[in-house]
């Protein structure tokens, strides 16, 4: 009986030590298991977010000393080339945009000449984005010399801080301090007065 016993002792410590190395192993895997799962939920959310980061553009501003350039092709010159404050006559405008900064919309600007003069004498500058909904102004004048929205029909008196003379905008266009290079480039002397568009 006793040669007996002594054998199911070992057998028992045999299977003891079996079910311990298996709970051991049970249980280091299901660490690993874990871990290895927080590591693949990280990653899952971390990857798209450091792709988002990197896609972010950084939206450049019109600032003092930024160089205008033609927005679109008009009086000849192509669209990119340098607006130069001799080629507006009394009652012209063209749209612009400050050099490297055409990626925003909201940077266009309105420069009209609204009277005779010589560098920055006579030239104004305005936001081309309308103060009622945000549409694009037209680039040319209308018949009567104002700048004019063709979503709701506001009109805006150049010579005048582009107050409101017509339609539903409920504020003038912002107003932008310019300067004239010595080559007669037109840039910026500051940032616009105001909130572009709808405000």
């Amino acid at each position: 009986m006793a040669s007996l016993s002594a054998r199911d002792e070992r057998a028992r410590e045999s299977f003891d030590s079996a079910e311990r190395i298996g709970r051991f192993s049970r249980r280091n895997m299901l660490r690993w298991l874990i871990g290895l799962s927080t590591g693949a939920f990280a990653v899952a959310f971390g990857i798209p977010a450091f792709a988002l980061k990197t896609l972010q553009v950084v939206v450049q501003e019109i600032k003092s000393g930024d160089e205008f350039v033609y927005a679109t092709a008009a009086s000849g010159n192509a669209s990119g080339d340098p607006v130069k404050a001799g080629d507006l006559e009394v009652g012209a405008s063209v749209q612009a945009f400050p050099r490297g900064k055409t990626d925003n919309q909201r940077n266009l600007v309105q420069i009209v000449r609204v009277g005779p003069g010589q560098g920055k004498e006579g030239l104004v500058a305005y936001s081309a984005i309308c103060t009622h909904l945000g549409c694009v102004v037209y680039a040319a004048l209308n018949t009567n010399g104002q700048i004019a929205c063709p979503c709701h029909a506001s009109r805006f008196d150049p010579a005048k801080g582009a107050n409101v003379v017509g339609g539903p905008a409920p504020r003038p266009l912002p107003s932008l301090p310019i300067d004239v290079k010595a080559d007669g480039t037109i840039t910026a002397a500051g940032p616009l007065d105001g909130p572009i568009g709808v405000a």
